[in-house]
């Protein structure tokens, strides 16, 4: 750095700490105008600071920030500029902070008037800071307008900047700001005062030597003059003590030591000797001889020295001389003084300089607050007989500040107007200007700190823009693919804009779901005063509820099994009741009025309507919906509010959960559940209802209720108990049957509840034990089946982990059941096949065969799983019931019966009529037999298969039979009756017809379907009983044909004699058969035959009645 002063010595810079560098481009507490030409100088102790390299443009600014005002001061000192200055193009001020927000200098203090930059009178001005900041700056031209192009900037000035602790400030830094003060103190003038105030240095003059002065101790003595010593040497006035007795100038034969004293006059010249001397060592040398040439009986002395010449020319000067003393053996020792002083030229007058007397004590300051000045004066000695005059000035002038004065807020010039915001079409022009102060009390700066005005550069090229997308229009096509579009509009461009990029249409695939086939679209169905649309599978129609509900009725149409579109049962619940939907509203509006205002006025009638209602019961499975979004209003209510329910509110909030799960409700249940509305929700219910009436609850607090379908026990405790919790609690049963009669056991032990103590001061635990939920719970698996009753356990807040399980003993609710699992609710199992149930965190310990005890590490909802002991019950099926033993015994015995008499008396019967009762008979045998062989084989799946394809065959065949004794009897009334042909037909519509669709329906399904796990029949699901109740009703179909055809013309009774073939009658044979009745399924009655007929086919006379019972 370059600067005029002098430097600091080496051993002062040494100390110096270079903390922070120069940083250009960082920021202080504010540069005025400009974000980008602000300098901060921190921690630096000494720095030289040049104009032309930190303030390069204006605006721009250079702050240099004190470390700590209460321990350091700032001076500055500034050499101005030689050649050109624009007056207050620079400015000087300190200042304690500086807000960024309203543009506020705090503090500020000017400098402006003690610098005077441009006052060319000094050369160097000095000043010192003790606030946090002192700044420099350069501001812009007035807002007035440009700078004339006639001035110049301020040429390049400089300054150093010295930070002196204000108590043991180091010897370097205070040689420096002593040689400051002393050039600043002489310098100084009343218009023009030192701006150095203050000192922690202690800084002093050195007196110039005069003439005849000397130091004697340390002390400055101007009169130094010896005298004569006095007689006796005794001590004058101003003579210090004689120092000792030198060293013997011979070691033999004589020698001299001299001693001397010092002048310490007051205010006279000292009189007497400066120095005098003695003889020593007198003895004489051994192996010398001494000769004198001067023998005398006292000591040879020899003669003085000539005077030397005067010390002063004028005035008072002195002379002096000396001489020696030679002593020996054979003399006595000299006396008398060795030198002696004369006056001389006392009679000259000389010159005398003037002298400065001591400064006067520093003045009181010309100011009470704010800025002053000081001085102080000193007196001249005028000079004589033509000496020279006085040095340095007679006064000196410091400035001063005694205390702060309030100093008003004012602000700065504006600064220029900033470049327009916007380089077209209107925009903003902003200037700025700071406020410095107020300080110490006064008034804030009046006014705004921003200014803006609306500019105007040229139109703007505006870009063409679109407008928002229309809506997509309807598909082309309702199925199958089609396509859908959609249009936008540009708006512009304008003034040379671009125009609107992307195009103007858009579409995109629709609809494209494979269309429906005629047999995948469910028809359209008018149930009264309801009418279903078309609907294709896999779609749901809605209407309107009925008249006391709002809602849509939803039906969906599907595909059954065969690929046939069906309509499935009409769900409701989307229908709320008007009761409800009013109640629902009402605590809609209680949610809405909360969020402004927290109240529960009028929340304990909801509830009380509420449970009234519910104990009516419900008509749509939409109330149930309705009644726990009503359940759940109430809980937020009362959670936010933290108000208390009363012992009646929390009683009819308990029974309306209750008469949710009445057994009338189970339907309304199920097609919840099938409409994805699931128990997770009732579950949180549950919890939440617990959370909330735990929290209005005090310590200690135990409440029970009892109702037909659940039973809600509640305790709050403080976090310090140390007391177990049990479920039921001792001595307590209730009041209802099921309750009294219940076995569930629940233990959770205290020291399983790690439960945190930071703001908790109590914990609420909450048990529900449902009697019926488990039948609510849809199970997913035919062989599995929840085997106990619903537990709920709930501790809040929640613990972090259970130290120690919970345990629940649950009682079977069915016997004929193994494998018992240990479930709990986990609402994050989505994969499982058990739906949310979990078997994870629990593992079952069984009691005995009719209890199982559940330990769990969690706590959430718990319950039993168990399997289906199908050996079990197959083992009581494996022998038919004695009912079903009796019935087709007895029935297969009479067949077999009539089969041996037909036998029997066949030469006499033949006929085709007796082929197809034969052949009838042996189909219902058969199937008896297969039905009761199926009893015991349905364990056997190949078994059970074959014989439920039989017994299709069979049933079949007898239905076949009776079809095939209709047609021939009405063949033989019309006459067309042939033997062999028509047996053939026979055969084939009795066994042939039953084995086609057989083995079609075994072909299609793969024998899928024929045979269960519960019976050896065809099975429900699938479709697959259509194959036998279809044929089976074309059979009826066929028999009332034939019997409206050929026999109701006829009555009751047909006697039946053919023309052609008529022979006289022998007489009457009477047929023991014709009297016959036939226990079980076939009545057969009699028929009379003309002997005349034997051996021919016979002209019968019928008389004939016959039912047949299909089940078996």
């Amino acid at each position: 750095a370059r600067s005029s002063a002098p430097l600091p010595s080496p051993s002062w810079c040494c100390l110096i700490h270079f903390i922070h560098a120069l940083t250009p481009d960082g920021k202080g507490p504010s540069g005025p105008a400009s974000d980008t030409c602000a300098t901060l100088e921190q921690s630096r102790f000494f720095g030289v600071f040049s104009s032309t390299a930190n303030l390069p443009s204006a605006p721009c600014s250079w702050t240099l920030q004190n470390p700590d005002p209460r321990r350091y001061t700032v001076y500055m000192k500034i050499t101005k500029p030689t050649d050109s200055c624009r007056p207050r193009q620079i400015r000087t001020f300190q200042f304690d902070s500086f807000i960024e927000t309203s543009r506020t200098y705090l503090g500020t203090e000017s400098y402006d008037e003690v610098v005077r930059l441009c006052d060319a009178s000094t050369a160097v001005t000095y000043i010192e800071s003790s606030k946090q900041f002192l700044q420099i700056r350069k501001v812009a031209s007035g807002p007035s307008g440009p700078e004339d192009e006639s001035e110049v900037d301020v040429s390049e000035f400089k300054s150093e900047f010295l930070v002196v602790g204000k108590r043991n400030p180091s010897m370097p830094a205070c040689q420096m700001l002593c040689q400051w003060l002393e050039k600043c103190l002489s310098g100084s003038t009343h218009e023009y005062p030192c701006g150095i105030m203050n000192t922690p240095c202690q800084c002093w003059e050195t007196p110039k030597r005069k003439p005849g002065s000397c130091y004697r101790g340390g002390v400055y003595v101007e009169k130094c003059l010896p005298t004569s010593q006095s007689a006796g040497g005794e001590n004058r006035k101003g003579w210090a003590g004689w120092s000792r007795w030198s060293v013997c100038s011979q070691e033999c034969g004589g020698g001299v030591q001299v001693r001397s004293r010092a002048c310490q006059p007051d205010d006279a010249v000292c009189e007497g000797t400066v120095e005098e001397g003695r003889a020593c060592n007198s003895r004489a040398c051994i192996g010398n001889t001494l000769f004198a040439s001067i023998v005398c009986q006292g000591g040879l002395t020899d003669e003085w020295s000539p005077w030397s010449a005067c010390s002063a020319t004028c005035g008072e000067g002195w002379q002096s001389r000396t001489r020696l003393c030679a002593t020996s053996s054979f003399t006595t020792q000299c006396t008398g003084p060795l030198r002696e002083n004369r006056p001389c030229n006392n009679t000259a007058v000389c010159p005398v300089d003037g002298a400065w007397a001591e400064w006067t004590p520093w003045s009181l300051c010309s100011s009470t607050c704010g800025r002053g000045y000081r001085d102080r004066t000193r007196t001249c000695r005028l000079p004589q007989n033509g000496g020279e005059p006085c040095e340095g000035p007679s006064r000196q002038n410091k400035l001063c500040n005694i205390a702060v004065c309030p100093v008003d807020g004012y602000w700065n010039e504006w600064s220029v107007w900033s470049p327009c915001s916007a380089s077209c079409s209107n925009g903003t022009m902003q200037r700025t200007r700071e406020c410095n102060g107020p300080s110490y009390g006064g008034s804030e700066c009046h006014g705004s700190w921003k200014e803006a005005i609306n500019c105007f550069q040229k139109e703007c090229p505006v870009d063409g823009r679109w407008h928002a997308w229309s809506s997509w229009g309807s598909c082309s096509k309702t199925c199958g693919g089609g396509v859908q579009q959609r249009q936008r509009v540009c708006e512009g461009p304008f003034f040379g804009g671009e125009p609107c990029p992307g195009d103007r249409g858009e579409h995109k695939r629709c609809n494209e779901k494979r269309c429906p086939e005629p047999h995948e679209i469910c028809p359209e169905q008018n149930d009264g005063d309801v009418v279903w649309k078309k609907t294709p599978a896999g779609d749901m129609a809605a209407i309107l509820c009925p008249a006391d509900a709002a809602g849509l009725i939803l039906r969906r149409c599907s595909l059954n099994a065969v690929g046939l579109a069906t309509w499935e049962s009409p769900t409701y619940v989307k229908c709320v009741s008007k009761n409800y939907e009013n109640i629902r509203m009402l605590s809609r509006d209680y949610i809405t009025k909360a969020q402004k205002a927290p109240s529960i006025d009028g929340v304990a009638e909801v509830i009380s309507r509420l449970r009234f209602s519910t104990d009516e019961g419900a008509t749509y499975s939409g109330d149930l919906m309705a009644v726990m979004e009503i359940l759940k209003n109430i809980t937020e209510l009362y959670k936010a509010s933290r108000m208390r329910l009363s012992n009646a509110d929390v009683e009819n909030y308990v029974q309306t959960i209750s008469n949710l799960l009445k057994e009338e409700h189970h339907d309304k249940w199920e097609e919840a559940q099938l409409m994805d509305a699931n128990v997770k929700e009732f579950f949180h219910l549950v919890e939440e209802s617990v959370n909330m009436i735990g929290m209005q609850m005090s310590g200690f607090q135990d409440i029970y209720e009892v109702t037909e379908n659940l039973v809600l026990s509640i305790h709050k405790r403080p976090t310090t108990t140390s007391s177990n919790f049990t479920f039921p609690a001792k001595g307590w049963r209730g009041m209802l049957d099921w309750v009294r009669t219940a076995e569930e056991k629940i233990s959770v032990s205290r020291d399983a509840l790690a439960i945190e103590h930071d703001g908790n001061e109590a914990f609420v635990t909450g048990i529900v034990l449902y009697r019926n939920l488990t039948s609510f719970l849809s199970s997913q698996s035919n062989a599995t089946l929840l085997n106990s009753k619903v537990v709920t356990v709930i501790v809040k807040p929640s613990p972090a982990l259970l130290s120690s399980p919970v345990e629940i003993e649950f009682p079977h609710l069915h016997n004929d059941t193994m494998n018992e699992t240990c479930l709990s609710w986990d609402e994050s199992e989505t994969s499982s096949l058990l739906g949310s149930w979990s078997a994870r965190s629990c593992r079952a310990v069984a009691v005995d065969s009719f209890r199982t005890k559940c330990v769990c590490d969690s706590l959430s909802t718990f319950a039993i799983l168990a399997h289906v002991n199908f050996d079990s019950i197959m083992d009581k099926a494996l022998l038919p019931s004695v009912t079903l033993i009796v019935g087709c015994g007895v029935s297969s015995l009479t067949l077999l019966l009539l089969i041996i008499i037909y036998v029997s008396v066949w030469k006499y019967i033949r006929s085709e009529r007796s082929v197809i009762l034969i052949n009838f008979c042996l189909s219902i045998i058969c199937s008896n037999a297969l039905i009761l062989l199926g009893q015991t084989q349905a364990r056997n799946k190949v078994v059970c298969t074959l014989v439920a394809a039989f017994l299709h065959f069979f049933f079949l065949s007898s239905f076949c039979w009776v079809l095939t004794e209709a047609w021939q009897s009405y063949m033989a009334v019309t006459g067309r009756l042939r033997k062999r042909i028509i047996r053939k037909r026979f055969l084939c519509l009795g066994w042939g017809l039953p084995a086609l669709v057989v083995a079609v329906s075994v072909g299609f399904t793969k024998a899928k379907g024929y045979g269960t796990v519960n019976y050896c029949w065809l099975s429900l699901e699938g479709g697959l009983l259509y194959s036998f109740v279809g044929p089976a009703a074309a059979v009826v179909l066929g028999l009332a044909v034939e019997l409206l055809r050929g026999f109701a013309p006829l009555g009751p009774d047909v006697d039946v004699r053919r023309a052609r073939h008529h022979r006289p009658p022998l007489g009457p044979l009477p047929n023991p058969l014709c009297r016959l009745r036939l226990p079980g399924r076939l009545h057969h009655c009699h028929g009379a035959l003309h002997p005349a007929s034997r051996g021919k086919e016979p002209a019968p006379v019928l008389s004939m009645r016959f039912a047949f019972n299909a089940s078996p």
